[in-house]
């Protein structure tokens, strides 16, 4: 079924999506939203039941090529509705899902359109479920493929001469991000954009004004302050073509980010804690390693194929002989003495636990490599699951961020996080620093379960960072890295980043 955009079944997300379902109400409100169409969620059910019984056997290609293979039954309509928009159209994605901005830019659009060119786009967006990075996003949601319809809006084409992102908070300023030309760029994490921001008065940006100009730029304004007082929408996509277009609404939830205070002390004896604690991390890291690890962490040995049945009992021995060499004392005191000063690294006088442990025995290398290389081959056998923030990261960030090199650059979600820094060569583990070049889209799956995200280039407007905020999971942009392993702390209130060695010696 084809509705029109001003048709009352375009005001129910559940029948056109979230995407659509927002403009619906724009252009009833009279705010400037171009005219459209929306194939109802309803026509995809039996094409997403297509691909998820292909995708089994075929995998996503093999489905999103046996969606695209399929006929659309209302073809010829679609094709005539479409030309009474013109002949150059768009064609995007609306889902139920998109009103949360985990799954922003997580689907296909499709632009500069023919009408005849309509079918075939509507199951192109549809197969975009299908795609790789899509379906990671879907598995990490714990949502079944194929089990979420896709509705699909059709407008006019614009040759905007610029566009970008306008954000608003109730009684804040606005904060409006353009680039010239299509606004694709920027929202795909390409380029940076230039930023403005206005609290009524004169618009700060001084870039941003001269390629817009202030009256463009209140009208912008203007129309995001009344998409929040009359809808209560605070994000819009925009373009500039002989007039301001909204292309995209919505309402970030007011979320309260995961945070820690900003530490002022800086104790060189708790960044070898720091690098103990992110090494042995989780449920086996602090019940196996870390009574002991306090004293210092050798290399672990290779780990131990084919764990045996007793593999508990052999490593709880080995803890308790290794707690007991570097605490000085019985085992079971030996441990009740390492879990006291553990608890007060964790509280409020992380400085004297510092000094007790600094002081510390080294444990057998021998032996710690033993132990270590039986808790990694548990850990093959029985994988984590998704973790989540754990006891020790707040420490770790605070230590980080305290006594760590520090690199400014762009708040683009707030919150603390801290892990090691993944760069894509290697297989991603829980809660590592996401770190990356770009904030591109096929980056958001791994978000569900990273401590943060570290861009070198890109704008806080980009889908991605729209994703982190959705998933409070802290970001910054405009920061590159230190080469090696590093542990990573992102302050993403203040734009702040913060790096250690994860080795004491990196260069040995």
């Amino acid at each position: 079924m084809i509705h029109d955009l001003d048709h009352e079944a375009a005001l129910d997300p559940s029948r056109v999506g979230a995407k659509a379902a927002w403009l619906a109400m724009a252009r009833r409100a009279g705010l400037p939203v171009l005219p459209g169409l929306i194939v109802d969620t309803a026509d995809s059910l039996a094409c997403m039941r297509l691909g998820a019984e292909m995708l089994a056997n075929r995998g996503s290609g093999g489905a999103r090529l046996a969606m695209t293979a399929e006929p659309v039954p209302f073809a010829d309509e679609l094709v005539q509705r479409g030309a009474r928009l013109g002949n150059a159209l768009v064609a995007r994605s609306s889902t139920i899902t998109e009103s949360s901005g985990e799954w922003s830019g997580a689907f296909t659009s499709y632009l500069d359109l023919s009408p005849t060119d309509l079918p075939k786009a509507v199951t192109g967006c549809w197969a975009s479920a299908f795609s790789v990075a899509a379906l990671e996003r879907q598995e990490a949601a714990g949502i079944e493929p194929g089990s979420v319809s896709m509705a699909v809006l059709v407008q006019t084409a614009l040759d905007p001469v610029a566009g970008g992102t306008a954000v608003v908070d109730p009684g804040g300023p606005v904060v409006i991000t353009g680039v010239k030309g299509s606004p694709a760029p920027l929202l795909q994490g390409w380029s940076n954009g230039l930023q403005a921001r206005s609290d009524g008065g004169e618009w700060e940006g001084e870039e941003l004004v001269a390629m817009l100009g202030s009256e463009a730029l209140d009208e912008i304004a203007a129309v995001m302050r009344e998409a929040s007082d009359r809808l209560g929408a605070n994000r819009a996509e925009w373009a500039l073509d002989g007039q301001i277009w909204m292309l995209q609404l919505a309402r970030d939830p007011l979320r309260t980010p995961i945070s820690l205070p900003r530490p002022e002390w800086a104790d060189p004896h708790l960044v070898p804690v720091a690098r103990a604690v992110i090494k042995a991390g989780g449920r086996l890291g602090d019940e196996l390693i870390l009574p002991w690890a306090l004293g210092g962490l050798p290399e672990p040995g290779p780990p131990i194929e084919g764990v045996p049945v007793d593999a508990m009992a052999s490593a709880l021995e080995l803890r308790d002989e290794l707690t007991a060499e570097v605490w000085g004392l019985p085992a079971q005191a030996a441990l009740a003495e390492a879990r006291s000063w553990m608890r007060m690294l964790l509280g409020t006088d992380p400085r004297s636990a510092a000094n007790v442990i600094s002081s510390l025995g080294s444990p057998d290398p021998s032996t710690a490599a033993s132990l270590l290389g039986l808790v990694e081959g548990m850990e093959r056998d029985d994988p984590s699951p998704r973790r989540g923030v754990g006891r020790w990261e707040p420490f770790v960030a605070a230590v980080v961020l305290s006594a760590g090199t520090t690199h400014e650059g762009t708040a683009a979600s707030a919150g603390f996080g801290a892990g090691i820094v993944h760069r894509g060569q290697t297989a991603f583990l829980p809660r590592s620093v996401i770190a990356a070049p770009k904030p591109v889209p096929n980056l958001a799956p791994l978000l569900w379960d990273a401590a943060a995200i570290v861009t070198e280039t890109g704008s806080p407007a980009a889908h991605l960072f729209e994703s982190a905020r959705a998933l409070r999971v802290p970001a910054v942009c405009g920061v590159a890295i230190p080469s090696g392993e590093q542990i990573v702390a992102v302050d993403g209130h203040n734009g702040v980043v913060a790096t250690i060695p994860l080795q004491d010696h990196p260069d040995v």
